[in-house]
């Protein structure tokens, strides 16, 4: 493990304990204490410091004050792929560090409002990881979608954005400046995104070779975990995704939603919309893209409920093929996302080819490994093999055809990997964050150029509420308190961040909200939160539930 994610680490704690020092635990009031009543262990997984020394250190940072407080905490490094798949898809965890993408599908609010809060997104595989349900939420969170006004919708965005600042199912760390890396000196025209970096798809069909090398190397400091686009719900796997998969609509650089495989859009009344394609569109192997194609997508996300999508399309009554370049979209209600975000992240998918995978059932559909996807977009996939290489070509017949002939994904073991393979000119684009000592060393090379944008994803920090004592408000209020999060931001960050109140980010200045409850580091304030909680403290610190309130075994 390298110097900064040992020596830093403990520097940092040392400089936090001084907050509390002379935070004395007494015994309770109530005398001694039935060892019962004491909140068990907590675990805590964290990634590896190699995956992402960010997360791995204010994990444990937050887990030592966790300690501070009376709670036995466990920090437990997880790979990616296994992290994924216990913390995201199957919500079995404690709680867990994770990064928000900001990806350019969540700059409409609803991925942040609706589907990581609303009760109805808390199944296996959905985005509620937490298991967060508040009616009272809710209704603001529904209201937020209905409102088809921009100014009327922000009212109810900025009123989610309270009440979750107030109930802090999950605790927001930290928006973490996209530092990024280009080989400037054999590619021009690169495209940077807010939140996404030269991730971002309008980077790959924009920049253009300089020399006569005409593949750009992408780097990423892992490989893909799934191409199947119905179940995946990885942010890398969809970057990847939507270069072979075209949509209806797309999210331009600025933030706005665009007409992309739709030629045109029609809105009949409030609850129907026509969307005729782009004439003479084809799968990659050669079928024409037709409205039946859309229509069945969108059968198919309901047939099998999808998890990934399931959400995004809850809210249509039905798509129909009006004629062949003709689809009709019929909404339960208004809807203010519908656009830019169901049409904006929803593939389209070539029905001659899942409908004889949907033949055998819809647990075949979800198993379905997809890995030679074929879709309508840019590139096209040549070839994978797991874990060393992928080679995307670029579809040249497609009406924005890329001005490369491909890309080469090279799956790195860390980010170390990928530092050391921008550095070497092994790889083009940076695929992942770079540290800002990892961009400072980069800079001295002449073949890179180095690019800092706004992030409006963001660093958090799960914690399960259908577990407790996660269940308790008092709990994660006090949990929150206990994050020093200026710290983090100065010190592991070194300043190119800002701290994270909201679920909706200061760069995303029209649906921030400024004036919700802000929680800043307070050991004292944590405590004084448990104890008018009634949670108690024996002679060695630890904390107990309040008298009659333990949770059943």
């Amino acid at each position: 493990m390298r110097p900064f994610a040992v020596t830093k680490r403990w520097l940092l704690i040392a400089a936090y304990s001084l907050a509390v020092v002379g935070m004395v635990f007494g015994t309770s009031a109530c005398g001694k204490l039935d060892t019962s009543e004491m909140v068990r262990e907590i675990e805590l997984y964290v990634t590896t410091a190699d995956y992402d020394p960010i997360r791995y250190e204010f994990g444990n940072m937050a887990a030592e004050n966790w300690r501070k407080l009376g709670f036995r905490v466990k920090v437990t490094p997880l790979a990616w792929p296994r992290l994924s798949q216990q913390g995201i898809q199957e919500h079995d965890f404690d709680a867990f560090t994770l990064n928000w993408a900001g990806l350019s599908s969540r700059i409409d609010p609803d991925h942040f409002v609706y589907l990581t809060l609303h009760s109805s997104q808390e199944a296996k595989g959905r985005y509620n990881i937490v298991g967060y349900k508040n009616p009272d939420y809710d209704k603001v969170a529904e209201a937020s979608r209905a409102s088809m006004d921009p100014e009327k919708r922000k009212e109810y965005v900025w009123e989610a954005q309270r009440i979750a600042a107030e109930d802090q199912p999950y605790i927001p760390i930290a928006h973490r400046n996209t530092l990024t890396a280009y080989n400037s000196r054999d590619f021009t025209n690169a495209k940077p995104m807010m939140g996404e970096g030269l991730n971002t798809f309008w980077n790959w069909i924009n920049i253009t070779p300089k020399t006569d090398r005409k593949t750009v190397v992408w780097g990423y400091p892992s490989d893909v975990t799934s191409l199947n686009p119905l179940v995946t719900v990885n942010a890398h796997d969809h970057q990847t995704l939507r270069l072979f998969y075209d949509r209806l609509v797309r999210v331009n650089p600025e933030g706005k939603p665009e007409l992309w495989a739709a030629q045109s859009m029609k809105q009949i009344d409030p609850l129907t919309v026509d969307f005729t394609l782009r004439d003479g569109m084809t799968f990659h192997d050669g079928q024409p893209v037709t409205a039946e194609d859309v229509a069945y997508t969108f059968q198919l996300i309901n047939d099998v409920k999808s998890p990934y999508f399931l959400g995004l399309v809850s809210f249509i009554e039905s798509v129909t093929a009006k004629d062949k370049l003709t689809v009709e979209f019929k909404l339960k209600a208004p809807t203010a996302s519908f656009v830019a975000n169901t049409l904006g992240q929803v593939y389209i998918l070539p029905k001659h080819v899942w409908s004889s995978i949907y033949a055998q059932g819809a647990q075949a559909v979800l198993n379905y490994k997809n890995e030679k996807p074929v879709g309508s977009g840019p590139f096209k996939m040549e070839y994978w093999r797991r874990d060393e290489e992928m080679k995307l070509a670029a579809n040249k017949s497609h009406w924005v055809a890329p001005k490369v002939d491909g890309i080469l994904k090279l799956p790195y073991a860390n980010t170390l990997g990928m530092v050391a393979g921008l550095e070497a000119g092994e790889c083009d684009v940076a695929g992942w964050d770079l540290e800002p000592a990892q961009a400072d060393k980069l800079k001295s090379k002449s073949h890179l150029t180095i690019i800092e944008v706004p992030n409006h994803g963001f660093y958090h920090i799960n914690l399960n509420m259908r577990r407790p004592p996660f269940d308790d408000k008092a709990v994660r209020l006090a949990m929150a308190y206990a994050v020093p999060k200026q710290q983090i931001v100065d010190q592991l960050l070194e300043g190119h961040g800002q701290v994270a109140d909201s679920i909706i980010g200061p760069a995303n200045a029209f649906w921030h909200n400024p004036n919700i409850k802000k929680i800043s580091f307070s050991m004292d304030q944590a405590r004084k939160i448990l104890k008018d909680a009634g949670y108690r403290w024996d002679k060695q610190g630890y904390i107990y539930y309040p008298k009659g309130k333990v949770p059943k075994p």
